[in-house]
C-alpha cells in the first residue's frame, strides 16, 4: 500500500522565467552542452540583445558547432557589426 505522504505528496511548481530572454538563455543552455561552464555569459548576451543571440545559436545549430566559444564569438561579431 502507498504511504499517505505519497498519495498527498503535491506536486512542485516552478517559476517560470520573468523575461522572455530569460527563456531564451535557458533554451541555449539547454542547446549548448558545455554551457554551464559560461551560464552567466549567456544570460548576458541574452539580456543585452536576444534578437542576436537568437541569430548566434540558430548559426550554431545550422553549423552543427554547439560550443560556447563559437556562441559568444559570433554574437560578439554581430554586436561589433551593429556598433560600427
Amino acid at each position: 500500500m502507498d504511504s499517505i505522504k505519497n498519495i498527498i505528496k503535491i506536486p512542485e511548481l516552478k517559476k517560470p522565467p520573468a523575461y522572455k530572454w530569460q527563456d531564451l538563455a535557458l533554451d541555449i543552455i539547454k542547446g549548448i552542452p558545455d554551457a554551464n561552464t559560461k551560464k552567466s555569459s549567456v544570460f548576458k548576451c541574452c539580456k543585452q540583445s536576444p534578437q542576436h543571440a537568437k541569430i548566434a545559436f540558430e548559426d550554431c545549430k545550422e553549423l552543427n558547432k554547439l560550443y560556447v566559444q563559437y556562441f559568444l564569438k559570433v554574437f560578439n561579431e554581430l554586436e561589433s557589426r551593429t556598433n560600427t
